[in-house]
C-alpha cells in the first residue's frame, strides 16, 4: 500500500487515533484484524444514521449529498452550493489539511454558517466535541466562516403522545466555545497521528484506552496473550488496580500478591479459580429460601427500545417489554404461561394484562435481577395508570433469585467471577445450555424481535416467533433448575415448610 495513503484522514479516523495510535495504524495497515460489528452494533449505527436523516427534518428544505456519489464529487458540490446560495446541505463534504469531514447539517445562519453534529445520544458529551472540533478545524480551513457549532440530540424526557413533535423529541446544545478551545491542539495531535503512520506497527500495550471511550475493534488482536478467567475478570475490582497487576506482569489470579487489597467477594473468585474450591454459605441459603412461598412462579421478561420513540407514552431509549416467560410451580406440578406482543403494535397493555392474570396466584415471583424488571413494571403503571394498583401488589411479590450469586452465597470456579443466568446456569445445571437455540441471549431476542415486523413470509414469521418462545421458556426454566438446586443443598425438597 503506498505510504502516502495513510496520511488521509477522516473525522472517525481522527477520533480513533486520539483513542490510541496503534489502532488507527492497524486501521490503515491492518484492517483484516478488525472484529467485524457484530449485529447489536450494527443496529446501533443504523439507529444513528436513521436519527440523523431524521434531524435533517428540523432545517427542512435542504440539498442532500449521497456517500454513494463519492466524496471528490461531494466536495465540488458543496462548494457549489455554498456559491450558490443554499441555505442547508445535509452531509456537507470538505477536505483540508488531508482530512474529510462531512457535517451532518450545515445552516446558513443570520452571521455565518452554522454546524450541527447529530448524535443519537441522549446527552451531550464531552467526547463528541472531538467531533465537532475536527469537524470545524477542516470547514474552516476550508475557506468557510463558521459562526456557531451545535450538538443535536435526543430528549430523553420527551414523552410522544400523537404524533412525533420533532421539536420536543431532539436538544440542540450550542457547543461553539468547547470546540473552538480545542482548535490549537489539532495541528498537533494530526502531526503526532501522521508520524505514528509513518513507521511500523507502533509498540502500544493494552491499556484503559482500548474501551474508553469506545470499544476498540481490534482488542481480540490486541488482546490475544490474555487467558480466559485472568486478573481482568475480576468482578468489580477497579479497572486502575487491574491494570496496576498487569504492568506488574501479573495476568493470572494465583500470581496476586498477598498484600494487593481484596474484597471478602473477590477474595472469594480468586481462591475458587486458584484452588477449585466450592463456596456455598448454607445458612443464607436458607434464609433466602426460607422466604419464599409457593405457588411459586419464575418469570423473565424480554423488552426493546428505539431512538424514536413508535408509540404513544413512550420515551427515547425507554425498555418496552414485548415477551414474558412464567413457569408456575404448585403442588409439586410445573406450568407454563407466556406472552409474544406483535412487533406493530405497542405490546404494553396486552403483555401486562395477561401478565396479572396469569401471575395471579403465586405467592412468591422468582425473577433474576429484579431491578430490571421492578423498573419495567413501574414504567407500564406511569405510562398506563389504571394498572397501578394490580402492578403494586404484583411488585410486593417479587423475590430476586440473583440475590444468592450476587452476594457470594454460592460461588463455584466455572463462573469466572459473573453472577448472570448465563454463568450460574452452565455452572449448577452442566446438562442445560442455550447453545442450540437459534436465540441465545437477550441482545439478539430484541433485534430478532425488531426485525419481525419487515418478514412477509408467514412461515419465516412464525419460525422466528417460536425462537423468541423457546429462548424466553428456556430462561425461566433454568431459574426453576437453579432455585431446585439451592433446595438440594439444604434438605430433601419434599422436606421443605414452602406453604
Amino acid at each position: 500500500m503506498p505510504r502516502s495513503r495513510s496520511f488521509f484522514l477522516s473525522k472517525s479516523q481522527f477520533t480513533r487515533g486520539l483513542q490510541c495510535h496503534k489502532s488507527l495504524w492497524l486501521f490503515k495497515n491492518r484492517r483484516e484484524l478488525r472484529a467485524e460489528p457484530d449485529a447489536s452494533l450494527q443496529a446501533r449505527f443504523d439507529a444513528g444514521t436513521d436519527v440523523g436523516i431524521l434531524a435533517q427534518q428540523l432545517f427542512p428544505g435542504g440539498m442532500a449529498l449521497e456517500y454513494n456519489s463519492g466524496i471528490s464529487h461531494n466536495i465540488k458540490t458543496t462548494q457549489k452550493l455554498v456559491r450558490s446560495g443554499a441555505q442547508t446541505i445535509y452531509e456537507a463534504t470538505f477536505r483540508h489539511d488531508n482530512v474529510l469531514a462531512m457535517v451532518d447539517i450545515l445552516h446558513k445562519g443570520p452571521d455565518g454558517w452554522e454546524l450541527y453534529e447529530v448524535k443519537s445520544s441522549s446527552e451531550t458529551k464531552d467526547i463528541f466535541i472531538n467531533d465537532t472540533a475536527i469537524q470545524y478545524y477542516v470547514v474552516a480551513g476550508s475557506g468557510i466562516r463558521v459562526s456557531r457549532v451545535f450538538l443535536v440530540h435526543l430528549n430523553n424526557q420527551y414523552t410522544r403522545v400523537g404524533e412525533l413533535d420533532l421539536q420536543e423529541l431532539f436538544t440542540i446544545d450550542d457547543v461553539t466555545d468547547l470546540t473552538l478551545n480545542r482548535q490549537t491542539d489539532i495541528p498537533q495531535l494530526l502531526a503526532a497521528m501522521r508520524q505514528s503512520l509513518e513507521g511500523d506497527e507502533p509498540d502500544i500495550d493494552i491499556g484503559p484506552y482500548c474501551t474508553e471511550p469506545y470499544d476498540c475493534d481490534f482488542i481480540p488482536y490486541c488482546w490475544k496473550h490474555i487467558p480466559e478467567c485472568s486478573i481482568f475478570d475480576i468482578a468489580n475490582l477497579r479497572k486502575n488496580r487491574k491494570f496496576a497487576l498487569y504492568y506488574g506482569n501479573i495476568l493470572h489470579m494465583e500470581e496476586i500478591p498477598p498484600d494487593f487489597s481484596l474484597s471478602d467477594t473477590m477474595q472469594i473468585q480468586v481462591e475458587a479459580e486458584v484452588t477449585g474450591k466450592e463456596f456455598i454459605n448454607i445458612p443464607n441459603i436458607r434464609e433466602f429460601l426460607s422466604t419464599i412461598r409457593e405457588p411459586l412462579g419464575f418469570l423473565d421478561f424480554e423488552t426493546f427500545m428505539e431512538p424514536v420513540p413508535s408509540f404513544d407514552y413512550q420515551k427515547p431509549y425507554q425498555q418496552i417489554p414485548f415477551q414474558y416467560s412464567l413457569h408456575i410451580l404448585a403442588d409439586d406440578k410445573l406450568s407454563q404461561h407466556e406472552f409474544l406482543g406483535q412487533p406493530d403494535e405497542d405490546p404494553r397493555r396486552a403483555f401486562i394484562e395477561k401478565l396479572l392474570v396469569d401471575s395471579r396466584h403465586c405467592r412468591t415471583i422468582l425473577v433474576y435481577n429484579q431491578a430490571f424488571e421492578i423498573a419495567r413494571l413501574q414504567e407500564i403503571a406511569r405510562d398506563f395508570p389504571e394498572f397501578t394498583t394490580d402492578i403494586e401488589l404484583l411488585l410486593a411479590r417479587i423475590t430476586d433469585l440473583m440475590v444468592p450469586f450476587r452476594n457470594r452465597d454460592y460461588y463455584v470456579r466455572a463462573m469466572c467471577g459473573s453472577h448472570s443466568i448465563k454463568s450460574v446456569l452452565p455452572a449448577l445445571v452442566p446438562y442445560m445450555s442455550y447453545n442450540n437455540l437459534a436465540i441465545a441471549d437477550g441482545e439478539t431476542a430484541m433485534l430478532t424481535y425488531a426485525r419481525l415486523a419487515k418478514i412477509r413470509s408467514q412461515e419465516e414469521i412464525d419460525k422466528v416467533r417460536q425462537d423468541l418462545l423457546e429462548y424466553c421458556r428456556l430462561d425461566t426454566l433454568a431459574m426453576v433448575k437453579i432455585w431446585e438446586k439451592l433446595v438440594s443443598l439444604i434438605k430433601p425438597r419434599e422436606q421443605l415448610l414452602l406453604f
